[in-house]
């Protein structure tokens, strides 16, 4: 058994660790450096790779620093299967789409070449990540059945799993990120469930500090939050989105309910926004305690107007920085090093009664490190401002990692030959070396090899109720499988009652396990509404139907039929019936949540629409700013413009149609002016994507009011050709008397005095379909407002 450290040795960014057994290459997690230092690659070696291509990858959680090179990993290996657990495909998504998001917004490059990776390459990831549930033993090589894997829970982040390797050349457990104590959103690691291996992988974040009891450091903090409050101050939470986000929200509402903490607004910006909603639909993966609390209160888990817990938009965000009025804001990123939260900071920083609240781990080049070691009075830097720090500036150890005592209790119950400790500093690591001098301890660095020869008999097996029944990685062949055609078609109910009653016949069921029962490790989270259509008929003959808060769960009958035994053969035949390889979002199986541009009829009024499930029988689910949420046909949609509304889904059709409207109000307040395009074009064809590359639209409100006018008053100065629009000729468009006065103005360009009526002013440069703004002469009234007026009505002064 060999390993090869790419990234997160001796550090903690980067991670990914290449494992060679039985001749076979297993690649573990491919992260990024979030703070990486000047001169430091942002992603793991991947030059170590090219002499020993991996076979399969498999991802422990969803955190950048172990998921963010993965699209460009992908591309790289595009035919090698990819597992997760269910709730980590859902965050990484969220996690990867912000991240391209953000690369397009600050220009990053690596090694100041190419862009790390583009919005398609991350598509395309998603759509072969292949969810594993926990527990589950299954072959990530297809035609190396002598080895096993198995994800076991973590307790770190919500989804996030250890991986235990069962192979011919002994056991190996990589514990990813863990955390032993529990947390409010999700269980800590189960010490009991942890399987002896021969040789264990470890992080050590932690590894030279032991945490404070986790109550009483909560208390502290909702104290804290009530001083400041209690002074009128506003109080920040800068905290990662995934993970310690949710948590802070549900201290802030323990303690609201309390009474120490006053009623006042919690807001929700960043990525937390849409995180916190991906949580809340992943229940079956929560604490029990939290469970009970849907189930029981029926109300929304983070956000909830009606109690005082809002999401805030980006429309709404520089009124909420302004504002002085107590409240508390809870926004990404945690280090201060991006998103929303430094914008927050560097008003909140000159307030002496506003406090920022630090949460989680600060690397030392952060900005929160530094926010952290400055004194009061002093200038800091934030994000691109400089302040004198007037605010308090606290942390509190909330984390999600465990601390070195914890991980010494792990590490005794796996009872390892070889201890190898990762995903730490060099103190951290040495400091948890010396708890352990009794074990071969290895801390390797970036690039390191270790081989180990340790044949074991040692081996792990999940109880009966737990082993999936999961198709093996590989292409169908290897399997003596018939190819099948990628499609998502909708299995039998008596197909899932068979599957539920041989796996798992006293238990609940959610939508989310049936699918993957049914589908095996080809199941996507897009194919969930595919199951959940089945259960909108009646299936009381198949299952009992319950719930637990919002979420739907079942119950296989005893009979069906007069049926209550199943085969072996009857359960291979099922998934041998299940499509392998369902499609990936696109333009034609767009992802819920994604803003789409739709039209009824060729150069009809063109409609905002919010996507609410995949495509399904060539039909898909969506509102729009005029149309009642419906299944309609998959024809209608025209454009996607890489717009986003993950945290809508959760809303009711009614008013997410509103917003919608008022989207729709805001974006005909956008200046787009098709006739500039069409001069620019050069006679050239351009399709949606490059007109907004060309165009450099990098608001999202931009995209959306170009594609609306390009689809609206398109056909009257273009030839569309499917995706492609070809200009029409210049002759055709000069011979509209309208058309060429409007080119003339444009020609005329802004400043260019004009008069109107017997008034003068001068152009401001601003145009849209047949309108030019222009600001009157300021010896005739200093305070007139520019006017928009048609071009017909314009005349040039010479």
């Amino acid at each position: 058994m060999e390993m090869t450290f790419l990234g997160g040795a001796s550090e903690v960014g980067g991670s990914s660790t290449l494992l060679k057994v039985a001749g076979r290459y297993l690649l573990i997690d491919g992260g990024m450096r979030p703070a990486a230092r000047d001169g430091q690659s942002r992603i793991p070696e991947l030059s170590l790779l090219a002499a020993t291509p991996p076979e399969a990858l498999l991802i422990t959680h969803a955190h950048i620093d172990h998921t963010g090179a993965l699209p460009l990993i992908a591309s790289i290996y595009p035919h090698i299967p990819i597992y997760v657990t269910e709730s980590t495909r859902v965050l990484t998504e969220i996690l990867l789409r912000d991240a391209v998001r953000i690369m397009k917004q600050e220009g990053l490059h690596p090694d100041g070449e190419t862009p790390l990776y583009n919005k398609d390459q991350v598509d395309a990831l998603l759509s072969r990540m292949r969810p594993i549930g926990f527990r589950q033993s299954f072959t990530p090589i297809a035609s190396a059945p002598e080895i096993r894997v198995h994800y076991l829970p973590a307790g770190h982040i919500l989804g996030a799993g250890i991986l235990y390797f069962d192979t011919p050349e002994g056991s190996l457990l990589h514990t990813g990120d863990i955390s032993v104590t529990d947390q409010r959103s999700i269980q800590g690691l189960d010490l009991s469930s942890l399987p002896h291996a021969d040789i264990m992988i470890c992080e050590g974040t932690y590894g030279n500090r032991n945490h404070s009891n986790r109550r009483k450091e909560e208390r502290t903090f909702a104290e804290a939050v009530q001083q400041t409050l209690m002074r009128n101050g506003r109080v920040l939470c800068p905290a990662f989105a995934v993970g310690r986000a949710q948590e802070i929200v549900l201290i802030l509402k323990s303690y609201r309910s309390s009474g120490l903490i006053p009623p006042v607004p919690i807001y929700l910006d960043g990525m937390v926004r849409s995180v916190c909603l991906a949580y809340q639909h992943q229940i079956h993966d929560l604490h029990p305690n939290v469970q009970r609390y849907i189930k029981n209160a029926r109300r929304p888990l983070f956000v909830d107007p009606d109690l005082h817990i809002f999401a805030v938009r980006s429309q709404e965000r520089a009124a909420l920085i302004a504002s002085k009025q107590p409240a508390i804001i809870i926004s990404s990123s945690g280090m201060l090093s991006g998103g929303a939260s430094p914008l927050y900071a560097a008003t909140i920083a000159k307030r002496e009664q506003d406090a920022l609240l630090l949460t989680g781990y600060q690397d030392e080049e952060s900005p929160g490190a530094a926010l952290l070691h400055a004194r009061r009075g002093h200038p800091v830097q934030i994000g691109s401002q400089t302040v004198q720090l007037a605010c308090k500036v606290e942390k509190y150890n909330l984390a999600g990692h465990a601390d070195s005592k914890q991980i010494s209790q792990v590490v005794t119950k796996v009872a390892p030959h070889v201890l190898i400790l990762v995903h730490g500093a060099p103190d951290a690591l040495a400091a948890l070396e010396q708890r352990f001098r009794d074990l071969r301890v290895e801390i390797p660095v970036v690039g390191s090899k270790l081989t180990f020869v340790q044949p074991s008999s040692r081996h792990f097996s999940p109880s009966p109720q737990e082993q999936a029944v999961v198709p093996s990685a590989d292409d169908a062949s290897s399997l003596d499988m018939p190819v099948l055609t990628a499609q998502t078609s909708a299995p039998a109910i008596i197909s899932l009652w068979m599957l539920a009653k041989k796996l798992g016949p006293l238990r609940f069921w959610s939508v989310v396990e049936l699918g993957q029962a049914y589908y095996g490790v080809a199941y996507r989270p897009s194919l969930r509404p595919v199951i959940e259509q089945l259960f909108k008929y009646d299936t009381s003959a198949y299952f009992k139907r319950s719930r637990i808060g919002s979420q739907s769960i079942y119950q296989p009958c005893e009979t069906v039929m007069g049926r209550s035994l199943i085969s072996d053969e009857e359960i291979l035949a099922i998934q041998l019936a299940a499509p392998l390889s369902p499609p990936g979002p696109s333009a034609t199986n767009p992802c819920a949540g994604a803003v789409a541009i739709v039209q009824g009829q060729k150069n009809s009024v063109p409609y905002l629409a919010l996507i609410l499930s995949s495509t399904y029988n060539s039909r898909i689910h969506m509102v729009t700013d005029s149309w009642k949420a419906a299944p309609r046909s998959l024809s209608l949609l025209q454009l996607l413009p890489d717009v986003q509304r993950y945290e809508w889904l959760g809303l009711p059709d009614e008013t997410i149609q509103v917003r919608l409207k008022q989207w729709r109000q805001a974006l005909n307040q956008v200046w787009v002016d098709l006739f500039s395009w069409w001069r620019r074009c050069h006679a050239q064809s351009f399709s949606f994507a490059s007109l907004c590359q060309d165009l450099n639209l990098c608001l999202e409100d931009e995209r959306l009011a170009w594609g609306l006018e390009l689809l609206l008053h398109g056909s009257l100065l273009f030839r569309r050709d499917g995706e492609t629009w070809l200009p029409l000729a210049e002759e055709r468009v000069y011979r509209d008397a309208g058309f060429a006065q409007h080119l003339r103005l444009l020609d005329a360009g802004k400043d260019s005095a004009v008069l109107v009526n017997n008034r003068s002013g001068w152009l401001t440069g601003r145009s849209n379909w047949r309108l030019f703004e222009v600001r009157w002469h300021e010896l005739e009234t200093a305070t007139a407002q520019p006017a928009q007026i048609r071009a017909s009505s314009i005349h040039l002064i010479d």
